[in-house]
């Protein structure tokens, strides 16, 4: 190409097209930073406005180079011709001068000044957005509420983030180009910049691609923290290359290299290049020309057809959707669900991105644990005692009291301590996809609630006696109610309380103390028993004796109750006889009398004689 002012025209309409198209990009990920609220793209939004500067500058340069080779053609032309006219024009002359010092002033400082320039923001954005961002990658900021807004469609951020992408890559390629031409190299600063916000549009449609398959906004947290990591790179890289530039010595006349001029994603714009250093190894590590054989020319007409095959096969499979025997599968298209759930079987279905699919497995039982003990807290953890305090943080009993009683603080009150196993399985996939963004918790909220609602709703005794076995039915029965009457699509399988524990603190002390009352007292009586053994084998040689004797005793003390008491009626008898026949009164009492001592005198005799055997024993042990 010859050299004259068409070149740098060209240069110049190149430079202020990169301008319009870095504008552009810059617009349009801000809008779709609005639209999403996502710091990622938040992020990426002041990456691309870095860019504004570079294409500025070199649209000033290379419209001055315009100027300036004018100026040069204008001088010549002067020249070739006669003195007098040269005299006449010889301001012609200063106005060249004029044009040189312009453009060895933009690019003797201007182009340092934009580079370091140019650093300081990527660097400072980049720090503060990394120091903002650090732990949304983690989930643990509390600052950020959300990675991706609600109302987001990621099928519709998809495109959005491909045509950013694809803009910002055709441009670098396109503008990269030019650089082929050593009057053009400049450009490439500005296609390097391009190719940078192709990478994080990249990352962005790749964010998009994760959540419109796995319905999560994840990978949203890694871009928020990759993208200030990039800008740091690229300022980094561009401040040390501007402090070496500037004490690298230069030839009268070259174009400087700008520190913007990015060699890593250099790598990107010119990819030809990466391939040609890749070949080159190649053929040094083996020793002949291996990018000349027939295998590798074979290769490489046949990876852009292998390539586009693989992609119509992968494309041609998303439209398969395979149901496994214990699942079913819901097509969904740009977030709304199409036609009735699909069985267990092989469906047919729009290729992505267009619809997509999603398999839940309706035959599994799930399970979750409502339970009194503090969050976190694993299967491993140590006992949970009466006497401690590992109910401050109990989830069952706090739902019924939103504010605390006047005198108390504000931590958790719970009635009880417990542990509620709720077992549940789908019963309607699509009301289970509809009725709740977060079905797992819904549930886990209900069973909280109505585990609160029994427990308050019952003495603590009963609670801590038939309430285990009784609350589970009553529990699965309230549930289910709940979790019909808001249209959840489930099924409770069972209840179960599995560990029902009095409140802590004095409560748990009292039943301590009861408790170890009554061992106490069983203690006491088993030693009571165990005396009475010892002293009556002592006594009577064994405890059989002692028990018939003691018998025998008991007996003969009823008769001579029996007798005393007899005696009282024959006296009785006789006064009444003086009144109204005092003979049948004294024959009663004479008859009575003889009976009893005969009585009294048999059962005097058989303890006589059991003493005698008892004595007998017990001189023997």
């Amino acid at each position: 190409m010859t050299d004259d002012k068409l070149i740098y025209r060209r240069g110049a309409t190149a430079a202020v097209v990169g301008l319009l198209i870095q504008l552009a990009l810059t617009v349009a990920t801000a809008l779709v930073g609005l639209w999403t609220q996502s710091p990622a793209i938040h992020a990426a939004t002041w990456h691309m406005l870095g860019g504004l500067p570079i294409w500025i500058i070199l649209a000033l340069i290379y419209s001055q180079y315009e100027t300036q080779r004018r100026e040069t053609l204008a001088s010549e032309k002067l020249a070739a011709q006669d003195a007098a006219s040269s005299v006449l024009f010889g301001d012609l002359s200063d106005e060249l001068q004029r044009s040189r010092q312009r453009l060895s002033n933009l690019l003797g400082y201007g182009l340092p000044s934009v580079s370091f320039l140019l650093a300081a923001y990527l660097i400072a954005a980049g720090a503060t957005l990394f120091w903002r961002f650090r732990t949304l990658a983690t989930g643990d900021d509390p600052l950020v509420v959300t990675t991706l807004a609600p109302d987001v469609n990621p099928v519709g951020l998809l495109f959005v983030a491909g045509a950013i992408a694809f803009v910002a890559f055709v441009s670098a390629r396109w503008i990269s180009g030019y650089t082929r031409v050593r009057q053009w190299q400049l450009l490439r600063g500005g296609s390097s910049y391009l190719m940078s916000c192709f990478v994080l549009a990249a990352l962005i449609l790749a964010g998009a691609i994760v959540a419109a398959i796995l319905d999560d906004t994840w990978f949203f947290r890694v871009i928020a923290v990759a993208v200030p990591a990039v800008m740091l790179m690229v300022g980094v890289e561009i401040l040390l290359a501007g402090l070496l530039g500037a004490y690298r010595p230069r030839r009268p006349g070259e174009i400087p290299r700008p520190a913007f001029d990015s060699r890593m994603l250099g790598l990107l714009t010119a990819p030809e290049s990466l391939g040609q250093m890749v070949g080159e190894l190649i053929n040094y590590q083996f020793g002949v020309e291996v990018t000349r054989s027939w295998l590798y020319s074979l290769l490489g007409r046949a990876l852009t057809p292998l390539t586009i095959l693989g992609g119509i096969v992968m494309l041609a499979l998303s439209t398969c959707v395979i149901v496994g025997p214990d699942e079913q599968g819901v097509v969904t298209r740009c977030g709304e669900v199409r036609g009735r759930a699909r069985e267990p079987g092989i469906h047919l279905k729009m290729p992505w991105p267009i619809e997509t699919a999603a398999t839940y497995p309706v035959g599994k039982v799930l399970q979750i644990t409502v339970s009194s003990g503090p969050p976190g807290r694993g299967e491993d953890a140590e006992a949970i005692l009466w006497t401690t305090d590992d109910d401050a943080a109990a989830t069952i009993g706090t739902e019924y009291y939103p504010t605390a009683p006047d005198g108390t603080s504000g931590s958790g009150l719970a009635l009880v301590g417990a542990d509620v196993i709720v077992q549940y399985r789908v019963r309607d996939l699509i009301q289970f996809l509809t009725g709740s963004l977060a079905p797992r918790e819904a549930i886990t909220v209900i069973a909280q609630q109505e585990a609160s609602h029994y427990f308050a709703s019952h003495d603590l005794d009963h609670v801590l006696s038939r309430g285990r076995i009784e609350g589970g039915v009553e529990l699965e029965t309230s549930i289910q109610s709940r979790v019909d009457s808001l249209a959840l699509g489930l099924d409770i399988v069972g209840v179960s309380v599995t560990a029902i524990r009095p409140p802590a603190g004095r409560v748990s002390r009292a039943f301590h103390e009861q408790i170890g009352a009554q061992q106490e007292r069983e203690t006491l009586i088993q030693q009571g028993h165990r005396d009475a053994v010892v002293t009556l084998a002592k006594v009577a040689g064994s405890v059989d004796h002692s028990t018939r004797i003691n018998a025998a005793i008991l007996e003969l003390d009823a008769l001579r109750t029996s007798v005393a008491g007899a005696q009282g009626g024959a006296q009785a008898g006789a006064q009444a006889g003086a009144q109204a026949g005092a003979q049948a009164g004294a024959q009663a009492g004479a008859q009575a009398g003889p009976e009893a001592g005969r009585l009294i005198a048999a059962k005097e005799l058989e303890i006589t004689t059991l003493l005698g055997e008892a004595r007998g024993e017990a001189a023997e042990l």
